[in-house]
């Protein structure tokens, strides 16, 4: 059996739908389609649109069964009024979605049990499973290494990155990313499989910055700076241009090189059109 429940939005309510008094009958949460682009006649990409689920549940309580639908009930509409989807899983794999519609069968009294089939929609229906990778300040990144002491000059950002290790990205497709990287630092740069992801800007002790590539769409992916009282600043525009700040992680093994003069987390966004059927 897997482990299926919906987190809310808004305070990151919990309804276990594998539990009572919830319960998991049926669905079709597990298939999924692609709607081809063509021109010409001819397909030249696909896509997937804005994509409804059915899920089959059962409410049984032989207590607080009112109790129990209003709650799932609640917890839904908070996420539709606020336009902020939820996200429901299944195992390790999460659907970014609402829960709009619902259809209550043998609703008559003096029953402790309801059927309950929730339609599930989502405008991003990718089933997203994450990974995370942490990489450490090191103690010692203010000395110079000795395989850096060349006789002759090398470009300003290679005398900036001298730690090496290794993000492993199990998915089969490039996965879109979440950065955080972690003051002080002063112009942070960092090299995964070559490819260059800096932001010109100082982080002082507390602060840390964000890359946000999570979402397919750019108008949705942003770069901020969160200070140590809470407080967000937009440093969209710190990006060094001249190098993709949105460049997806590739499949299979990239390596990863910085100063070692800060630290930073990197968590893999890898998605399938539908949910993974093993549990790793």
């Amino acid at each position: 059996m897997y482990d299926i429940y919906y987190i809310g939005a808004q305070n990151s309510e919990r309804i276990d739908l594998c539990q009572w008094p919830y319960m998991v009958t049926g669905g079709d949460i597990f298939s999924g389609g692609y709607d081809e682009v063509e021109e010409d006649d001819h397909i030249q990409d696909f896509e997937r649109k804005i994509t409804d689920y059915t899920l089959d549940i059962e409410i049984r309580s032989s207590k607080n069964l009112a109790q129990a639908v209003d709650r799932l009930a609640e917890i839904a509409e908070k996420d539709i009024i606020n336009v902020t989807p939820g996200k429901l899983y299944v195992g390790s794999s999460y659907l970014k979605c609402w829960l709009v519609g619902t259809e209550i069968g043998r609703w008559v009294n003096d029953l402790d049990s309801i059927s309950n089939d929730l339609t599930v929609r989502s405008d991003y229906p990718y089933w997203i499973t994450e990974q995370t990778f942490s990489f450490l300040k090191q103690s010692q990144s203010g000395a110079t290494s000795p395989w850096l002491e060349f006789p002759y000059e090398f470009p300003y950002e290679y005398a900036k990155v001298r730690n090496i290790q290794y993000i492993q990205n199990s998915n089969y497709t490039a996965s879109g990313f979440r950065m955080i990287i972690y003051g002080p630092c002063i112009d942070p740069l960092i090299r995964i499989n070559e490819h260059v992801y800096e932001l010109r800007t100082t982080l002082y002790d507390g602060e840390y910055a964000v890359i946000d590539s999570s979402t397919r769409y750019s108008k949705d992916r942003k770069i901020i700076k969160v200070k140590t009282d809470g407080t967000q600043e937009d440093i969209f525009n710190s990006r060094n241009t001249e190098s993709e700040i949105w460049q997806k992680i590739p499949p299979g093994r990239s390596v990863v090189s910085w100063s070692g003069a800060f630290g930073f987390d990197v968590i893999l966004f890898n998605e399938r059109g539908t949910p993974r059927w093993t549990s790793s």
